[in-house]
């Protein structure tokens, strides 16, 4: 792998400074009301700069989300390379690590469930088709990382033989339903203690 010149180091940086700076500015004051020059501000840089990175809020926005995304997609690679020959405690350890990774990033959580950034991201989409395929890109990408899991279950007897990727949307939107509603309702307490009971609930119905 060639070796990333200092420049582009440096513009790796800079872009994650202020990826930062905007899921700190968007958790804080929500997305409807958070503007560039907040954004600006909290980075220490000045507004030109950010749109030399991003070229708007819902860029930005998207951003973040795909920078989530690649997050919990290490941990899920990480799940099903420590349980490669065994997918049911794989498939509970994958549960586990994605609650406490809500857990410890409930302003991310809070930034994605925001009404305001889904319709302006919804705008954006219907404006350009490059915002359409990066959320579906890195959407497809994780399930299809799970759906492989979910099938090497299946040839190996341990799961039913049923669609691995309607498996893996299953899961996928159970762990997402229970997430979304603790952000809203953190005071339920913690969220991974829900683990085993969707773990059960999941597997219960996948199990051959």
């Amino acid at each position: 792998m060639q070796e990333l010149s200092r420049k582009e180091r440096e513009k790796i940086n800079r872009r994650n400074e202020i990826l930062q700076a905007a899921r700190k500015v968007f958790a804080s004051k929500d997305y409807a009301s958070a503007t560039i020059d907040d954004i600006a501000t909290e980075a220490e840089l000045s507004k030109g700069t950010i749109y030399l990175y991003f070229d708007s809020k819902a860029d930005l926005f998207l951003s973040i989300f795909e920078m989530g995304m690649e997050q919990l997609i290490s941990i899920m690679l990480d799940s099903i390379s420590t349980n490669i020959d065994d997918p049911i405690a794989g498939i509970k350890d994958l549960i586990k690590r994605q609650l406490i990774f809500c857990e410890e990033n409930i302003d991310l959580f809070k930034i994605m469930s925001s009404e305001a950034a889904k319709l302006d991201l919804h705008c954006e989409m219907a404006k350009t088709g490059n915002f359409h395929k990066r959320i579906i890109d890195i959407m497809i990408q994780s399930i299809k990382i799970l759906a492989n899991y979910i099938e090497s279950g299946i040839k190996i007897g341990v799961f039913r033989d049923i669609s691995p990727i309607d498996t893996a949307f299953v899961l996928r939107s159970i762990v997402q339903g229970f997430a979304f509603k603790w952000v809203m309702e953190p005071e339920q307490g913690k969220l991974s203690d829900k683990a085993e009971f969707i773990s059960t609930l999941f597997l219960d119905g996948l199990r051959k």
